[in-house]
């Protein structure tokens, strides 16, 4: 019997990868209006390279691609990257559409629900609160939290706990299969794979497949789940 729900944040809940994309983009042409000698097309390429290989959660991404490309820091750049970062980002991030009436269904129905994320506390609290969704969790967790970043089963067990249910008596939803689902399923929660926040992966794994944010509700209400 499905009495708690635990997401995942980022590309689950909140659109992150898009937001990244614009963010990064608009970084990259304050750095070149601030004065740094690039060509804008190949610094994109370059540094969207790195960003999602070191920066996604990486509080100093700027100034470690800096040193790294040119040896130095130019506090001019460094702050207009900065500062276009923060002001493009804090306009941006936005919940998927409907992700608020699921998550008021759920809560509806009695179920416990839960955060289980990689990202920092901080970060995790700020996309939260920004988007309105802090008040709808009993329990929300993140590497800080739990010392260890999915799959790991450390934090699974941790929100079940938590939440005071079994973790057979959880529900994962996420949009890393081999994260997300694959750790739950392990511990034997039902999975739900957050496709439309992954559109270019598979979950044969998942119990359940999300086309859409709305969906989730009405797969948790089924009577198998």
């Amino acid at each position: 019997m499905t009495r708690a729900i635990i997401f995942d944040l980022d590309n689950t809940l909140i659109d992150f990868v898009e937001t990244k994309n614009l963010v990064i983009q608009e970084s990259v042409k304050a750095m070149i209006d601030a004065g740094l000698k690039a060509n804008y097309e190949s610094l994109l390429k370059e540094f969207s390279s790195y960003y999602w290989k070191h920066g996604i959660e990486e509080q100093k991404i700027f100034q470690k691609f800096l040193k790294q490309k040119y040896g130095k820091i130019d506090y001019k750049i460094l702050a207009h990257a900065i500062l276009a970062y923060r002001k493009t980002k804090n306009g941006l991030l936005s919940p998927y559409p409907g992700a608020k009436n699921m998550l008021i269904a759920l809560k509806e129905k009695g179920l416990k629900l839960a955060i289980l994320s990689d990202a920092p506390r901080l970060e995790a609290y700020l996309r939260l609160c920004s988007v309105g969704f802090d008040d709808f969790f009993d329990v929300i967790l993140t590497k800080d939290d739990t010392k260890s970043i999915k799959p790991h089963a450390k934090g699974f067990l941790l929100a079940a706990k938590k939440l005071g249910v079994n973790p057979k008596d959880c529900v994962m939803v996420g949009d890393r299969p081999e994260k997300d689902i694959i750790g739950a399923k392990n511990l034997g929660m039902k999975t739900i794979f957050a496709k439309y926040g992954n559109v270019n992966a598979k979950s044969n794994e998942a119990d359940a497949t999300a086309n859409d944010v709305s969906d989730i509700a009405k797969i948790v209400t089924k009577g198998d789940f």
